[in-house]
């Protein structure tokens, strides 16, 4: 008892440690300009698309059955990069990239990882798992993220959002059987929102700091770090962790949920590297952009 409370202040000690020096990064990297890179790029590829996994943090947008066709992304992001290609009057983001080197050996990583083992099961995976099964299971997955939109839209004082995703819950987990299917879009037009605490911390003026790319979880920088670790203690597959479940059990769920949403977008993370110049660079300006997007709306 004594020897897991020790490992468990241990853990705790430096999840602080982690967090101190992310905050640190965070305030002295604000918003320093990433030089002439960017227009290696610019009017090829315009803002990101949805991608797979470890290339872009997947939006939380709930899937309807008959709605997601193959190789169709689930969200209006593919349709902004139409749009910005042909023309936009947003202006361009920038975010410091003082890690590069460091940053794309991960993305390489990333990369191949994708194209050696996520791809082939997201491929078989779709094959053999009806389009209506892998629907309610991102459904189910979306459900259970949503304290992480309810307390992020309190926070940041957006009470409509907040009764919106606080009733979008309560509908889905009876009527929608725990979230399998999303009735409170089917049956009352009620969408979500996507908030997390990293667009928090942007609400009330946190700068990106530096650009970070981690491995398996793709893109991110150092404030939606801080938020991706805060986002995790409200998410109830993130509460449930390896220390709840066994470790396959919670692995195994992980890695479904990951395989189940990569099999919606097969062929995106393809099209953006065919697009651009560097894919890198058009990766991370994209995400740039659309975090821009998403603390301001």
């Amino acid at each position: 008892m004594i020897g897991d409370q020790d490992m468990t202040s241990q853990r705790l000690g430096a999840a602080g440690s982690m967090l101190v020096v992310l905050i640190i990064i965070c305030v002295t990297g604000l918003s320093t300009p990433v030089g002439a890179e960017s227009a290696a790029y610019k009017g090829e590829t315009g803002d990101e698309v949805q991608l797979p996994l470890m290339m872009v943090q997947a939006q939380p947008e709930q899937l309807t059955e008959g709605t997601v066709g193959k190789d169709t992304v689930a969200s209006d992001d593919l349709g902004d990069l139409v749009e910005q290609a042909e023309g936009s009057d947003e202006p361009t983001v920038s975010i410091a990239d003082p890690l590069q080197p460091w940053n794309r050996m991960w993305y390489h990583f990333n990369d191949k990882v994708y194209f050696w083992m996520f791809k082939p099961m997201a491929q078989g995976y779709r094959f053999v798992v009806p389009e209506s099964f892998r629907v309610t299971f991102s459904n189910f997955y979306t459900n259970a993220s949503a304290p992480v939109r309810i307390f992020n839209s309190l926070f940041q004082l957006k009470f409509d959002f907040f009764l919106t995703e606080f009733g979008r819950f309560l509908i889905n987990t009876t009527m929608g059987f725990v979230g399998f299917r999303d009735c409170a879009k089917d049956c009352f037009g009620i969408r979500p929102h996507d908030e997390d605490f990293g667009q928090t911390l942007g609400y009330y003026g946190v700068g990106h700091g530096i650009y970070l790319v981690w491995p398996f979880l793709g893109p991110s920088s150092a404030r939606d770090t801080i938020g991706k670790g805060a986002d995790s203690v409200l998410s109830f597959t993130g509460i449930l962790g390896p220390v709840d479940l066994e470790f396959p059990v919670w692995g195994g769920i992980k890695v479904h949920e990951a395989v189940n949403e990569t099999s919606f977008r097969i062929g995106d993370y393809e099209a953006i590297k065919k697009a651009s110049l560097d894919s890198y660079i058009a990766i991370r300006d994209g995400y740039a952009q659309r975090r821009m997007k998403a603390v301001k709306e």
